[in-house]
């Protein structure tokens, strides 16, 4: 593992939880990482940070939301149109021009050059209103107009474009379920997902199918004991003023091992 570095930011606006949640749930994780799968990528701090940390690793990065894939991969492979991008678009910027561009067709977003649907993701989110916990809304099609200024970070974009490149990650649009079949034993499997909460039931199957294959589960907590009474999730937090995290009965063990060899 290597030492956490200097944060880059989320590639578009995340909550202060969420990125004080990240690095506790980037350090929960193994001290070695073979293959980790985000599925439900949205807010990004917990996915940096691991990557920040584990150069060694593989990378499945997915989420059933088109946009914020094409953030991320847009970041990766063309930067500077994406900054480009959201810099016109928070040039015009007022409440009719925010409309305007979130009520565009979803024909003619599913055709914009991958840069171009990137920049306007990042902008929707960050002149957005967030929901009632502080929350930005992860689909911008619902987003209402929220902030005079857009937030967005050019140069920590170019930090992570340049972390993208130098890490193996594959990126796709899937469903939960569909990354499955890709999950081997030991693997790494990071529950971060948007609000509001998801399917509870859908969750548990998820995470159930992860345990019988011998993947390692680490997750948000998510609050009002989403996690309590599912077999094997356990709570853990090292500290008092530590943001807690679930883990599962395989990747406890594992950091059980590696304790004792520290030791």
């Amino acid at each position: 593992m290597t030492p956490p570095a200097r944060r880059i930011p989320a590639p578009y606006l995340e909550s202060p939880r969420r990125r004080r949640v990240g690095g506790f749930l980037a350090a929960a994780a193994p001290d070695e990482i073979r293959g980790c799968f985000v599925p439900l990528l949205d807010g990004g701090t917990a996915a940096i940070a691991l990557l920040q940390r584990h150069p060694e690793g593989w990378f499945g990065f997915s989420s059933p939301n088109a946009d914020v894939v094409a953030v991320w991969e847009g970041v990766r492979d063309d930067v500077d149109g994406v900054i480009a991008g959201i810099q016109e678009l928070a040039a015009g910027h007022s409440a009719t021009a925010f409309a305007r561009v979130r009520d565009q067709p979803a024909e003619s977003v599913e055709r914009m050059p991958r840069a171009a649907r990137a920049a306007r993701f990042v902008y929707l989110r960050g002149a957005a209103r967030s929901d009632a916990d502080g929350e930005p809304v992860p689909h911008v099609a619902e987003a209402e107009y929220g902030r005079d200024t857009v937030a967005f970070d050019a140069a920590g974009l170019r930090e992570l474009a340049n972390l993208l490149r130098a890490r193996d990650i594959a990126f796709a649009v899937r469903g939960l379920f569909e990354v499955l079949p890709e999950v081997g034993e030991d693997d790494l499997v990071v529950l971060d997902p948007p609000a509001p909460e998801p399917d509870a039931r859908e969750l548990r199957s998820f995470v159930g199918a992860l345990a019988a294959k011998g993947a390692g589960v680490l997750a948000r907590d998510l609050g009002d004991g989403f996690y309590a009474g599912w077999p094997g999730m356990v709570r853990i937090a090292e500290s008092p003023g530590d943001e807690p995290v679930w883990v599962n009965t395989v990747l406890q063990r594992a950091r059980s091992a590696a304790a004792r060899r520290d030791r």
